[in-house]
């Protein structure tokens, strides 16, 4: 048990300061808050207590628009401060705001444990709170994360705890994460019961993967079709031709047209560059990478090809499709003006 936690299960009710971005996510906010209302409710006490906080203070709206009024950050942590927990949204691969920054780096020095829920881990990122530690982030986002920080060791896990720093998934993944910690301060047993009061079911542990099997996502389970996309998936930057993995999943490439074209009803080709392509659009929503750089990482050979393939498959060129019309909305929304977007390393490095 982290001795910050453990010495605040003893003496003092647990806080949790909240961090509220514009378009942050209520499910993840609210896989936040309530395992602590829950373990106050099943103790008839106070063991928990939490502060909705911004940078500025005032209303912040959520990405369903539901909007939550929040005290501004104060200027040093206070000493009554256990944890502290920024929530992100949609729009939060790209917002920064330098008073949140700096006061993340006042918590580190205080060794106050820190964490972020969903996109959250670009902020935490962005402040260097991650650096040299194992991280995680939504999984619609872990390409867009992994381009823009390269040296960091992202995983697909639903949650990581490492040191007095911890990233989770976001969604329901954030009441696994504090469900967690309640076990940490009140043991099994307990946890046990918050979990139940919520029909949460058996709590998750940080490894397990964030998504459905690929089996499952399919909706097919035949062995040697579920590894070749399994192939596809892990080399998307260097595409393989369809005869080389036919050979390693043990089948003709006669084969493997075949079970493509009877579970999928399209070719091997087709459903790899449809993956690419998905990944691409991915990448140009939630990263600042050049459309050529995104290109090369989706394994197109020139600017014009991924060009040609992207219009093909969505009707719409790569520049035009750039960052959807929902971030500006959610900024308007929320009266903060975004912060502007920094050049990937990738992008320094181009003369």
């Amino acid at each position: 048990m982290d001795k910050r936690i453990a010495a605040a299960a003893k003496t003092e009710p647990f806080h949790v300061g909240v961090v509220l971005t514009p378009g942050f996510s209520l499910m993840a906010f609210a896989s936040i808050v309530e395992p602590l209302r829950g373990a106050n409710l099943i103790q008839g006490d106070v063991l928990y207590r939490w502060s909705h906080m911004s940078p500025d203070g005032g209303m912040v709206a959520s990405g369903g628009g539901l909007e939550v009024q929040t005290e501004p950050l104060p200027k040093l942590p206070s000493a009554d401060l256990h944890m502290m927990v920024v929530c992100g949204g949609m729009s939060s691969d790209s917002y920064r705001h330098p008073r949140l920054t700096t006061f993340l780096r006042q918590l580190m020095r205080r060794n106050v444990m820190v964490g972020s829920v969903s996109t959250a881990s670009f902020i935490l990122a962005a402040a260097g709170i991650l650096d040299g530690r194992r991280c995680t982030v939504h999984w619609d986002y872990l390409e867009a994360f992994r381009e823009v920080f390269p040296n960091l060791d992202a995983s697909n896990e639903l949650f990581v705890i490492d040191g007095n720093v911890f990233t989770c998934a976001g969604g329901t993944a954030a009441m696994d994460v504090m469900l967690q910690f309640i076990r940490q301060r009140q043991g099994d047993e307990f946890a046990g019961m918050v979990s139940d009061q919520f029909i949460y079911g058996t709590m998750r542990q940080p490894r397990d993967a964030q998504r459905m099997t690929l089996r499952n996502r399919l909706g097919v389970a035949q062995p040697a079709l579920v590894k070749a996309i399994e192939i596809m998936e892990e080399a998307v930057e260097s595409p393989q031709r369809s005869p080389k993995i036919a050979k390693r999943v043990g089948v003709s490439t006669r084969q493997l047209e075949r079970l493509f074209r009877h579970y999928l009803g399209c070719t091997p080709t087709q459903h790899y560059i449809r993956l690419r392509l998905e990944k691409a659009r991915k990448l140009l929503r939630h990263s600042t990478l050049s459309v050529l750089e995104i290109g090369v990482a989706c394994g197109f050979t020139s600017a014009s090809h991924f060009a040609r393939a992207y219009r093909s498959h969505f009707k719409v060129v790569p520049s035009a499709d750039r960052a959807p019309a929902v971030v500006p909305f959610l900024t308007k929304l929320a009266n903060v003006a975004p912060a502007p977007r920094k050049p990937s390393a990738a992008r320094r490095k181009k003369p």
